[in-house]
Parts: C-alpha cells; structure tokens; sequence
C-alpha cells in the first residue's frame, strides 16, 4: 500500500481518495469519502501493520476531544489502514508562519492548554499512556480555533514492558532519554515536549532547528516574563525526576494565562506588533543534547 501520488478514482479499503494530507517515512494520511459518498475522514496506511495496528489499538481506546474518534481500520494485501475522524484546519507549524517572532502570551497559552489537557487525559488513563511526540506539526488548529493532536503512531503504554518498543521522538522537541537505549519512558517525556511547545510559541524560534538549546535562548527573549521562564525551566529539566511528573501539573497555570491574569506582555505587543525585539543566540557551543550526551 505504498501509495505515492495521488489519483483521484483509487481507493482504499472502498474509501475514495479525495487529497494526500501528509506523508512520512512510514505511512500516507489522506482526506476520503465513504463508499456511499456520506462522510469524510482520514485514512491513514502503511505497509507496517503492526506499528498502524497498535495505533489503532491506543485511538479506539480514546475518548477526549483533543484526539480524532476512531472509526475503522483493516488490511489489504499491501499493508493496513486506519480510518479516522477528519480534522479540519492548519497545522500549528503552519501557524507560526504568522508569528515568527511568537505568539502573544494568552494565545500561546491556550493553545498549549488543549494540547496539555490532551495528554494529561492520556497520563490520567487506565492504563496511562505516553504520547512520545509532541510537536508543531502533530498539532491541527480547527477553525474555531481549537488545538487538536493527530498522529498517535508513537504512543506507548506506560505500564507495559518497554523493552521492545523502539526509541522514537523528534531531535530538539523531546526529551533526552527518549533517545537513551535502557532508559525508563515516563510521562515527564510529554512534560518536556509541552515546554518546547510553548517556548516555540512565544519565541518563533522552532526547537527543530539550531539552537536547541531552548531555555539559553528563552532567557533572552524579551517578552518571556520571569514566571513563564520558572515554568519553563520546570518543564525542560534535562533530569526527568526535576520536571513536572504529568502533564495535569500543568493545566492549573497554563489556564490562569489563558485567563489573562497576566496581561502585561500582551498589551506590550499590542502597541508594538508582532515584531517585538529578540535576541537569539546564533552560536552555542555544545547544545543541550551534546551536553547531556
């Protein structure tokens, strides 16, 4: 099922293609329509079953509006597909093509709340689980203005032996022991890719790219107030034992900033734009990877 261009009369699964969403190294998205000609959704496929055969599995289980509802899957001789609720809108990475030097404070934070309260459903499961790959990308903006989180293909249980699960993650946007062979995969993982999240949407600086040292250049960002930075810090331990153990730690302050508690800095980029002063570190010479490798 390894599906390159698209066509306007094929099919999977009797779902007819309608447009390519996205692609990955392993696996295709697409926008289709049901056989009837009813509704429209996602399908997802791959010729590595099992890896889109325990996605599957973990989005049936789901339940919370931040996750697209689980509709169908099944096989073909190629591989497996997965059907799924369509969410319409942007990616957040696309988004921030709007604001390359950061959000305004309240609307970072928002956003990051419905992607928080998202995984912190996830730590909160019986049994819990992990999302592993938090980033700009995986996160669609609704037209009404809602962050929802897509692609759960590296989602693991967090109580099952992780022995045999591969390392997976994005290089600057997860944490450092998601790349360590032996190490324990927790919940403080997604804490750490919350706070990139975050830093990348009040700074425009995307963690996937140099400098990934974040919190270096966080601290000389201008329009970061000192207890965003605390928050941040908190969030960006390289020690995953010093940062926040679930993603529910969160929800208390981040909703207090989308509440507007704190409007200081909003009001500054207000009057100022978008284009507030920032000053970035260009060259570092050892990143937060490096450092802790």
């Amino acid at each position: 099922m390894n599906i390159t261009k698209y066509k306007e009369k094929d099919s999977i699964g009797g779902y007819q293609l309608l447009e390519e969403l996205g692609a990955g190294a392993t696996a295709q998205v697409y926008r289709v329509r049901e056989p009837d000609g009813g509704k429209e959704y996602a399908l997802k496929c791959s010729t590595h079953t099992y890896k889109l055969t325990a996605e599957g599995a973990v989005l049936k289980q789901l339940r919370h509006s931040c996750f697209p509802r689980w509709i169908a899957e099944g096989r073909e001789a190629a591989g497996a597909y997965l059907v799924m609720e369509y969410v319409p809108g942007i990616t957040l990475r696309r988004l921030m093509e709007q604001y390359p030097a950061g959000m305004p404070e309240g609307m970072a934070a928002g956003i990051v709340l419905d992607v928080a309260a998202g995984i912190a459903y996830l730590h909160s499961s019986q049994p819990p689980y992990i999302y592993r790959d938090l980033k700009a990308a995986n996160v669609i903006i609704t037209p009404e203005g809602r962050a929802k989180l897509v692609d759960l293909g590296a989602a693991i249980c967090a109580e099952a032996s992780q022995e045999k699960f591969c390392r997976a993650g994005t290089y600057g946007y997860s944490a450092p022991e998601q790349f360590w062979e032996g190490a324990k995969i927790t919940p403080a993982c997604d804490v750490y890719g919350l706070g990139k999240l975050l830093a990348y949407l009040l700074t425009g600086q995307d963690p996937g790219k140099p400098p990934y040292d974040t919190m270096e250049y966080c601290s000389r960002h201008c329009g970061i107030r000192r207890t965003l930075q605390q928050l941040l810090g908190r969030c960006l331990q390289p020690d995953p034992q010093l940062r926040y153990p679930d993603a529910t730690f969160l929800l208390p302050e981040l909703s207090a900033l989308k509440a507007g508690e704190a409007q200081s800095i909003d009001k500054i980029r207000s009057k100022k734009g978008n284009r507030i002063p920032c000053r970035y570190i260009k060259c570092i010479w050892k990143s937060e990877y490096e450092r802790i490798f």
